[in-house]
């Protein structure tokens, strides 16, 4: 009788289960080259000619500058939902 006792009470038993979750947080940096400063043409010339050239290049500055934070701000884009 004692034997069958200790059979159930060791038949009863359920382990007990622990979960344990851990966040772990990575950063997902941009390329280093969109965080590359543009340059500001320097203007070298005397003529109307040397103006627009002048201008022109600022003008494609610019617009490489732009599109290295329209990329930035895509990737950010993409890491805000997840939050």
């Amino acid at each position: 009788m004692l034997c069958c006792l200790l059979m159930l009470c060791s038949c009863s038993s359920k382990p007990i289960v622990k979960v344990v979750t851990q966040t772990k947080t990575v950063y997902v940096l941009p390329p280093p080259s969109w965080l590359e400063s543009c340059n500001n043409p320097v203007f070298v010339g005397s003529t109307n000619i040397d103006l627009l050239k002048h201008s022109l290049t600022q003008t494609n500055a610019l617009a490489t500058c732009n599109a290295n934070m329209q990329r930035l701000q895509k990737w950010r884009q993409q890491y805000e939902h997840n939050d």
